[in-house]
């Protein structure tokens, strides 16, 4: 039997469960994820995410998708990471944690979450593409935010059939010439006022998901660069609002970051062993 917490930020849901003793082993925690994430047979979520210990920060941080693969960084995956840390004593309401994409700063003023994502080097970023799909071709940008991330950008995004934006998001996705690595895929419309509207395709879940936190990260720095919005951008997602605070570096080839938005602990319990573990 294992413990488990479940926790959103803004509809982006994840399972926690903590491997501070070490007794999980990575094939273990893959195939934790894909019993545990599935809808109707285990708990349900976009991933799991695990506490293991640290030498050089309070915790690590480890993202495990729905389909069983790891993943190097969340942005809203991070931010629930740091809400369970701080409110199982685990770490003060400032701390640092280890993850594949590097050390992450958050600050927990419950239920919100402020994540300092560092410096996101722009500069191998593409901002000027275009992407022909479906018959239409749209503006595109593309840039690594912990993970590889594209925007698509659109005028009429809320008014878009959701399998159409699936088999969008499907397309680029797998688009191996363009993305070898596989993709994260946002679709944004500018909504004004420093307001977007985002809908995200993860990688990994492979599937539109209620909230993205680094792919509002990547559209808010895509939108700054193609419309001059400052800061701080409010991305809209279908789970909620992110809010994305920038301070560019001078020459526009760098900005450092901070994510804000609401987390949520909605369920404690234990896994038992029908779950299929």
């Amino acid at each position: 039997m294992i413990p488990f917490t479940k926790v959103h930020g803004n509809g982006n849901d994840f399972v926690v469960i903590e491997n501070l003793d070490g007794r999980f082993k990575t094939e273990d925690l893959s195939r934790i994820a894909l019993a545990l994430c599935r809808r109707k047979t285990g708990i349900g979520g976009d991933g799991i995410l695990v506490v293991e210990p640290s030498e050089k920060a309070d915790l690590t941080m480890r993202i495990f998708n729905s389909d069983g693969s790891e993943g190097e960084m969340c942005g809203n995956g991070a931010r629930c990471f740091a809400r369970y840390a701080f409110e199982r004593k685990l770490a003060g309401a400032v701390m640092d944690f280890e993850t594949l994409a590097g050390r992450m700063h958050a600050e927990v003023k419950a239920p919100d979450v402020i994540l300092d994502m560092g410096s996101i080097d722009c500069s191998k970023g593409l901002f000027d593409e275009t992407v022909s799909l479906l018959g239409e071709t749209f503006p595109l940008a593309a840039l690594r935010v912990g993970v590889p991330h594209c925007a698509v950008f659109m005028n009429n995004l809320a008014a878009r059939n959701r399998n159409d934006l699936v088999l969008l998001g499907r397309t680029l996705r797998h688009d191996a010439l363009r993305f070898p690595q596989g993709v994260n895929v946002n679709f944004v419309q500018d909504l004004g006022e420093g307001k977007l509207l985002v809908t995200t395709y993860e990688r990994g879940v492979e599937d539109l998901t209620d909230s993205c936190g680094t792919g509002s990260t990547m559209c808010a720095i895509a939108a700054a660069k193609r419309w001059g919005l400052g800061s701080p951008v409010r991305a809209i997602n279908p789970g909620g609002v992110n809010i994305v605070h920038m301070n560019w570096k001078e020459d526009g080839t760098a900005c450092e970051v901070r994510l804000e938005g609401r987390t949520a602990l909605v369920a404690q319990g234990t896994i038992l062993e029908e779950a299929g573990l």
